[in-house]
């Protein structure tokens, strides 16, 4: 409390020790459009200086902490002096007009004290651009109305579920306009306490979600309304959901026709079979011919990826693979089939 005693709150204000309650209001409303932080980028100068006068308007409009104030600082003496010179003023001037003598001053009558409106009221109301009225009552100015923006979000799903479609449940971080302050930022020349003068809150939301089926990597998924809300009858932004499609360990992706590697042994190869191949759809059976060689390419109609009515295959290379460990057994065999082979493959490799 000392310190307020010790400033000059009516040059803080810009007004002289004679300002009536209008005039304080009036000049504090000017200085807090002037001096309010939103308006001067929130630097430090601007909150230190929109705190004070602040404090100075508070103190004034209380009528009893004004009047204690005046009283130490001697303004009330000094208020009381220059009256009764006014008045002496008037009663000289009276007289040489007047043959008559002037009457006796009335003591005048005291005024009805203002009713007490809370700070926190009155300062909504000022920057709403107006305070309240001769009434009491105050009255709200329309805000100009603010869209919410739109939220962007990355979601990642397997190529399975890229095909087939699939659900997701998606948490979303919302901000909304502080319901304390209004998104004013400040109360009572404070920060607001609730969004530590953001203006905004934040609200977790879980939404399930669709993903349809057959949709590419990259492409974006709009949920309107389920952006951040707007402020005082402004729309609410959209959520935008950016699908990422995994790449798959096995299969890849060229077009409508997926690709895959499948390795196969040598007596496979050579003598032919029937073996499993995974697909976007589950497990098919292909055929190996006899005789097939490594890096022979074979093709699953129809196992690819569906697109506008049409789908594309699969596309099977396969790689003759041989075992890293063999038995006795199977060494014997092998002694038997090179001692059967009279071929040189490798005869058409010419020297360099």
């Amino acid at each position: 409390m000392k310190e307020y005693f010790e400033k000059d709150l009516y040059e803080i204000l810009g007004i002289t020790y004679e300002a009536d309650i209008a005039k304080i209001k009036s000049a504090y409303r000017k200085k807090a459009r002037v001096c309010h932080p939103d308006v001067n980028n929130n630097t430090p100068e601007s909150i230190r200086e929109f705190k004070e006068i602040t404090e100075a308007y508070e103190f004034l409009i209380d009528e009893n902490k004004r009047k204690r104030y005046d009283e130490i600082r001697g303004f009330s003496r000094k208020r009381a002096e220059n009256s009764q010179a006014k008045r002496a003023q008037a009663k000289q001037a009276y007289s040489k007009t007047t043959n008559e003598s002037p009457k006796t001053e009335q003591p005048r009558k005291t005024p009805p004290k203002e009713e007490k409106q809370s700070f926190s009221n009155v300062f909504n109301s000022i920057l709403d651009g107006l305070f309240p009225e001769d009434d009491g009552h105050e009255k709200k100015k329309n805000c100009k109305p603010s869209n919410g923006r739109d939220i962007n979000l990355n979601v990642s799903i397997k190529i399975e579920e890229a095909i087939s479609g699939t659900h997701r449940t998606i948490n979303v971080l919302h901000t909304e306009m502080c319901p304390k302050c209004e998104g004013r930022r400040f109360i009572n020349g404070s920060k607001c306490p609730m969004c530590k003068g953001t203006g905004e809150i934040s609200i977790h939301k879980k939404l399930n979600v669709k993903i349809p089926a057959n949709i590419k990597n990259g492409s974006k998924i709009r949920i309107a309304n389920e952006g951040n809300k707007g402020c005082h009858g402004g729309k609410n932004g959209d959520l935008y959901l950016k699908i990422e499609v995994e790449e798959h360990s096995f299969l890849k992706i060229d077009g409508l026709n997926t690709c895959c590697e499948v390795p196969i042994t040598p007596y496979e190869a050579a003598l032919g079979a029937n073996i499993d191949v995974p697909t976007l759809t589950g497990h098919v059976s292909m055929k190996i011919p006899a005789g097939t060689t490594s890096g022979q390419k074979f093709r699953l109609s129809g196992e690819g990826i569906e697109e506008k009515g049409k789908r594309g295959d699969q596309i099977v290379t396969v790689r003759i693979e041989m075992p890293k460990d063999i038995s006795n057994e199977e060494k014997e065999l092998y002694e038997k089939l090179k001692n059967l082979s009279n071929r040189n493959i490798r005869e058409n490799l010419k020297n360099g």
